[in-house]
């Protein structure tokens, strides 16, 4: 049910497909960590290394991320998925 929500979603809503785009700089903020210079130092932000602290916060930026692809995209179409099966039963 969940799958076919979702690429019912991504089939179906052409105008909200960008939403998939959101968690990709929360990702992309994550992976290049390493490689960020002002990131990967040994100097402290908020008393804690720097990686930690950038890591941090784009874990806690990720879910809310994740939260508008879930309640913009899937969920509306989900909802539209149980009120067509109920119809035909």
């Amino acid at each position: 049910m969940q799958r076919e929500a979702i690429l019912g979603a991504i089939e179906d809503s052409p105008q909200r497909r960008w939403l998939l785009l959101v968690p990709v700089a929360p990702v992309l903020a994550l992976v290049t960590a390493v490689w960020l210079p002002f990131v990967n130092t040994a100097d402290l932000w908020l008393g804690m290394p720097r990686l930690l602290v950038w890591c941090s916060a784009w874990v806690l930026l990720l879910l809310p991320a994740l939260a508008v692809v879930e309640f913009g995209l899937v969920r509306p179409f989900e909802d539209d998925l149980r009120l067509e099966e109920a119809s035909l039963r």
